[in-house]
């Protein structure tokens, strides 16, 4: 009696809830044999008569993903979801194809909705973790990694996430405080130590990124992921040449790891190893020529390196009195990736009003002169590069003189920059000066230190000798630091002083007091959205004095300056200067202005 109630209760339940439909043999047989055209054609004439059978349109996709058809793959996943909208499973399946579609948006919406259906499914939040990191969702990952740590309040890959996240997002302080809970889970993730290291150096914590970086070490030992980190603490502080010694050795023995190379180009390019720069920029093309940051690094690399001309035009004038146009072309012609052949033409035109006291010793309001050089640039050693021109100038309507410029720039140390120039040029300052044809020749040397990133220390002395036996010195010393940093914006502050004195006042058309000395306050405003542009506006207020002033007095400069392409085929550079205080003529009120175009090949 019970087995017929039984029997009657089925045979009722079979009418209103109707067993799932078989799969037809004829496409059955056509996978296991793998005539998957043959199979799916079965599946298209069912579904052209039952569309809503989501498991023939699974079965389908199944077999375009075999066929390597992704797209058709993922046209049958969504028919298969639309039909089925309250399947987490499903739901899953397609955030995992939208994914494998570069489409992380659709991806993390699907996962979302599967996470929606079953929220309990740790599966499911690691995914959505994944995808809105991916995505860039910030909300979405929060709420994954939230979902995650309360249900499994020490979830690896929710401590992990979250230290990621901030990271990702330039959150360096937040990312240290993260990775911090996430060690003290997991602490034998060397991954993770490596993570700490990098995020403290990013948040300006350079004392507490060295003494993580030497925690791994003594846990861990001197091995090539400490190297690595070291290396990339070196290049975040600046240190080039040291970097550069570290991933040297690590480039050769990891020779197929990107990351390796990606570095090294950064640190043997800042570092007068260009040749070296190029060898690792040909691994990186190698092993991932379409990435992103390789074509960005190839031609930040190549751009320095190539042949170029140029042409510039200047003209700066003082309280109406004196007037200097120069218009210069030049070239420069790359030999091999270490030296360069240098070219260049300069005309300059300098003016005062009539009846001024600069005007030349024939009354003439206007002078012209010329000069033409040759010249080479070479990188002798990769702490030393080498510069030397050799010219000839012309004064209109006077006679010749020998131009020259030579030049040693050196790192003796990673932060230490000195640059020794000795130059021999007209002193043009006004048409009296050029009519009495006075050459300067200056020796100059000038030091920059940077004793951490935050900070700089500029300092120049010279001494100068002149044609009609005057002689100059000058001091000029200038720190500064930068006291904000937020994305492409950023303040610099600083101070500065200058003294410079001429041996002697000889009333020859340029200013030359017994002393004069200038301190001031600086600050420079910039906007650098990108390694090609920037923008930047300079100023300086302070008080100067000679031996003609009673007392100092107040005066200020303003500077506007603008690099765009920096990296491009074309280069343009721009910058205007007001300045109310003495100028280099011994008047007031001085405005410059600069344009200089370049085109590399």
């Amino acid at each position: 009696m019970k087995r017929l109630l039984a029997g009657l209760m089925l045979s009722l339940c079979a009418g209103v809830l109707p067993a799932a439909p078989e799969v037809p043999d004829a496409g059955l047989k056509a996978e296991m044999a793998g005539q998957w055209q043959s199979a799916l054609t079965v599946y298209r004439s069912i579904l052209a008569q039952q569309p809503q059978r989501v498991d023939l349109w699974l079965r389908m996709a199944d077999i375009y993903h075999r066929l390597e058809r992704p797209d058709e793959a993922l046209e049958a996943l969504e028919q298969a979801a639309e039909l089925a909208p309250d399947n987490a499973s499903l739901a899953y399946r397609l955030s995992r194809a939208y994914a494998m579609a570069d489409r992380p948006r659709d991806a993390l919406r699907q996962c979302q909705h599967a996470v929606e259906l079953a929220p309990a499914n740790v599966d499911y939040l690691h995914a959505c973790l994944q995808q809105a990191n991916w995505a860039r969702d910030r909300a979405a990952a929060k709420a994954s990694i939230q979902s995650l740590l309360e249900l499994a309040p020490g979830d690896q890959e929710a401590l992990r996430g979250r230290a990621l996240w901030h990271q990702w997002t330039g959150e360096y302080p937040e990312a240290a405080t993260a990775y911090d809970e996430y060690l003290r889970h997991f602490p034998n993730d060397q991954d993770a130590v490596v993570a700490r290291v990098q995020v403290l150096s990013w948040a300006g914590d350079q004392e507490g990124a060295a003494e993580a970086l030497a925690g791994y070490r003594s846990r861990f030992g001197d091995t090539d992921e400490y190297q690595r980190a070291k290396a990339q603490l070196l290049l975040q502080r600046g240190w080039f040449y040291a970097a550069s010694d570290l991933l040297t050795p690590l480039a050769e023995r990891h020779p197929e790891d990107y990351d390796i190379h990606f570095s090294r180009v950064l640190a043997t390019r800042a570092s007068g190893q260009p040749s070296e720069a190029l060898e690792s920029l040909a691994v990186m093309e190698r092993l991932k020529p379409e990435e992103a940051a390789t074509l960005e690094v190839g031609r930040v690399t190549r751009a320095p390196l190539r042949s170029l001309v140029g042409i510039t035009g200047d003209h700066q004038f003082d309280e109406d009195d004196i007037r200097i146009t120069t218009g210069t072309v030049f070239g420069e012609l790359a030999l091999s990736p270490e030296t360069r052949v240098l070219l260049g033409y300069s005309s300059r035109r300098v003016s005062t009003r009539e009846d001024s006291i600069f005007e030349a010793d024939d009354g003439d309001r206007n002078t012209m002169d010329y000069v033409g050089w040759v010249g080479v640039r070479h990188q002798l050693h990769r702490r030393l590069q080498v510069e030397a021109r050799v010219g000839r100038g012309n004064i209109e309507g006077g006679g010749d003189y020998g131009y020259y410029r030579l030049e040693a720039k050196g790192y003796p140390h990673d932060d230490l920059l000195l640059q020794l120039t000795r130059e021999r040029a007209l002193y043009a300052l006004s048409p009296l000066s050029v009519s009495r044809e006075i050459v300067e020749t200056e020796s100059r040397l000038r030091a920059v230190w940077h004793p951490n990133p935050l900070y700089q220390v500029e300092a120049w002395v010279s001494a100068s000798d002149f044609s009609d036996d005057n002689s100059r010195l000058e001091f000029y010393l200038a720190p500064s630091r930068n006291v904000y940093q937020s994305g492409p914006w950023g303040v610099n502050l600083g101070l500065s002083a200058q003294r410079f004195t001429f041996d002697k006042d000889l009333d020859n058309g340029y200013y030359d007091p017994d002393y004069f000395n200038r301190f001031a306050g600086t600050a420079l405003f910039y906007w650098s959205p990108n390694v090609d542009n920037w923008v930047g506006l300079r100023t300086s207020l302070g008080w100067h004095k000679d031996d003609t002033f009673s007392s100092y007095e107040f005066g200020s400069d303003v500077e506007l300056e603008a690099l765009i392409g920096r990296y491009r085929d074309w280069q343009f550079h721009g910058r205007i200067a007001y300045a109310d205080r003495l100028q280099e003529t011994g008047r007031y009120y001085g405005t410059s202005l600069h344009l200089g175009l370049i085109r590399r090949f």
